[in-house]
């Protein structure tokens, strides 16, 4: 039986970085995994839509695919947008099973791509004093996935031994601004941005004028494709193709055996 394919599901938009970030994602999968199908698509802007990739990859005789959302703001389940275009392919292409993936998220070893970057920032800007921390990122109206970034946060302040807080760029919590303003208001005056985000979108440009201008020292570049990153993707397709399973269907049948008693036994073995 062929393994699912695996496809990238980002967030096109204006942004040219997202595409250089899909395509190092794409390569480092393969080199992985030579016998995987790895493929990427966009949710708006430029580039193969959900449907265009998955109708491609029904016609090379596909059966199954994974789409795993590129999204490090959400934990526990995708975007509106990307449920949606699961929804279209569902009904656009027949022929190809799918699932839609738990969402990158916010894992702990995407801190380190956060200290690597804003490292990087500081080193530019030639800041030698730091007493302040704020993590930026796109936000979600998912509580349980707030929640989750506000405990990366502590995390990331505890390891640095400074005051932190979270900023969100949609209007879900305390904008970078705001952030900022209440580090200011404890008497830290030094205070730098790392930017949760992977490429360079609209978001992301929007939050990281905002903290320069309302004082941060320095702000990160977002944390684009690492090994981390293409680690955790491959964790979720490695999920979502074991949802793709019919386990039932790999039950052996006994003919001679009553079908209720059997669901009966199933249900007793795992109470």
């Amino acid at each position: 039986m062929t393994a699912p394919a695996l496809v990238l599901l980002a967030h096109g938009h204006s942004d040219p970085q997202i595409a250089e970030i899909t395509h190092a994602m794409r390569n480092e999968l393969m080199a992985r995994c030579p016998e995987l199908v790895v493929r990427a698509a966009y949710l708006g802007g430029s580039g193969p839509s959900p449907v265009q990739v998955a109708s491609k990859l029904a016609r090379m005789g596909t059966e199954e695919a994974v789409f795993v959302p590129l999204e490090v703001g959400c934990a526990y389940r995708a975007s509106v947008v990307a449920r949606d275009a699961i929804d279209r392919i569902a009904a656009a292409v027949p022929d190809l099973r799918v699932q839609l993936s738990r969402p990158i998220g916010p894992e702990p070893v995407l801190l380190t791509m956060l200290d690597r970057t804003l490292r990087q920032a500081l080193s530019d800007h030639h800041v030698t004093e730091l007493d302040g921390l704020v993590l930026s990122t796109a936000g979600t109206e998912d509580i349980r996935s707030r929640a989750l970034l506000a405990r990366r946060t502590r995390q990331w302040g505890m390891h640095h031994k400074l005051a932190c807080v979270t900023a969100y760029v949609d209007e879900t919590g305390p904008s970078v601004e705001e952030a900022i303003q209440s580090l200011w208001n404890q008497g830290r005056r030094h205070v730098a941005v790392g930017s949760w985000f992977l490429s360079t979108s609209d978001l992301w440009a929007h939050q990281a004028e905002s903290a320069l201008a309302a004082g941060a020292v320095a702000v990160s570049r977002p944390m684009t494709a690492g090994p981390e990153v293409a680690e955790l993707a491959m964790h979720r397709y490695v999920v979502g193709a074991m949802d793709l399973i019919d386990f039932g269907s790999l039950l052996p049948v006994d003919e001679d055996a009553d079908g209720l008693d059997e669901v009966a036994q199933l249900h007793a073995i795992g109470a």
